[in-house]
């Protein structure tokens, strides 16, 4: 494979986003021929996992699959855009973007470029382009970006008596950005968190940038959140089993806004008929502008935790001038697995209707 001679910048981004756990994990399933614990993490990374690669005794596609896990769902912003008819939604299948993406030879570049780890310095890159095995229309476009920011720190010092100069460092800040087409309707973009919002807005169009021509943001509507909103406080009484909310921002549909929190993490707005009634009240005349939802474990183990999600994110004017007042982004804060974040985006679907 052509990405064996990156296996240094692989394993950093091991240690940077697995767990120990997860890399035990892994070595496990070939325990009868590579050492499994070490004194710490760097040790069972770069001697375990390192000569389990070398002796080729893990497959280096198994510890892509590692840093996929851990870097592509959850800790995110994710945009949700619904294609505009059946007909577009079918050319967005695997068999239809691949060719069109990368020419008639694309499953031969895609079985010897991808995936790419190296960063370009101050640039964003296509790094990963694939198929997903359970859902063989889907598909995952990936970039990988680096830019240089500045931080501020707790140093500052005094200049005379009306100036305070404050201390700024340069940081080089590794970016991993997706696009994910969710069939049979949905195209999820999805950037990684951040405290600038105009960065997170600025992310979301790169991807847009990489998608074009193949894929064209004319080609989809912004998926509004507000009626799902609404239907998840409208029917909570029928799902407590499947989730609760702790926070809640609503209008009156005259200018006047009210915003509803519990003072814990694990709080219910629900716990109290009062605030029950306040809510429904309002969810049912006019749109939610935003809700926190934590999802919780059904039978099956999907999904496996506890997930919280932050729908209807506030977004900058220049966002809202295409997709209009009513956003359609939410936040996953955490990192999940890929088969929890379905989960959620399945839930959103089953709250449209």
């Amino acid at each position: 494979m052509a990405n064996y001679k990156e296996v240094d910048e692989t394993l950093s981004l091991v240690k940077d986003f697995a767990t120990t756990e997860q890399i035990q994990d892994l070595l496990r399933t070939r325990r009868e021929s590579v050492r499994i614990t070490g004194e710490n993490k760097d040790q069972i990374v770069d001697r375990n996992l390192r000569d389990a690669i070398d002796s080729r005794a893990i497959d280096i596609e198994k510890v892509f699959d590692l840093i996929r896990d851990a870097e592509e769902n959850g800790a995110q912003h994710i945009f949700f855009y619904k294609a505009k008819s059946r007909a577009i939604a079918d050319a967005l299948a695997f068999e239809n973007v691949a060719p069109r993406m990368f020419g008639t030879n694309w499953k031969k570049k895609l079985d010897e470029d991808f995936p790419q780890i190296k960063l370009k310095p101050n640039d964003f890159k296509i790094s990963d382009f694939r198929q997903l095995e359970n859902k063989p229309k889907d598909w995952i476009l990936k970039v990988y970006g680096q830019t240089i920011i500045e931080k501020l720190t707790t140093e500052q010092e005094p200049e005379g008596t009306t100036a305070l100069w404050r201390k700024f460092k340069y940081e080089s800040l590794r970016i991993v950005l997706m696009a994910r087409w969710n069939s049979p309707d949905l195209l999820e973009i999805r950037v990684q968190r951040d405290t600038s919002r105009r960065r997170v807005e600025g992310w979301h169009d790169i991807v847009w940038e990489k998608l074009t021509p193949s894929v064209m943001r004319r080609q989809f509507d912004p998926w509004p959140l507000s009626k799902i909103m609404a239907n998840v406080i409208n029917r909570q009484a029928k799902n407590k089993t499947l989730y609760n909310f702790r926070g809640a921002k609503l209008g009156d549909g005259i200018g006047n806004h009210a915003t509803f929190e519990t003072d814990t993490e694990t709080g219910n707005l629900f716990a109290s008929n009062e605030m029950t009634q306040s809510l429904e009240s309002l969810a049912t005349k006019h749109d939610p502008e935003g809700l926190v939802v934590t999802w919780f474990p059904q039978k099956n183990d999907t999904p496996s935790k506890e997930m919280r999600t932050l729908l209807g994110i506030k977004q900058l004017e220049r966002m809202r001038n295409f997709v209009g007042e009513i956003s359609n982004e939410i936040i996953v804060p955490a990192h999940c697995l890929a088969r929890d974040l379905d989960y959620v985006t399945a839930q959103l679907r089953s709250f449209s209707k």
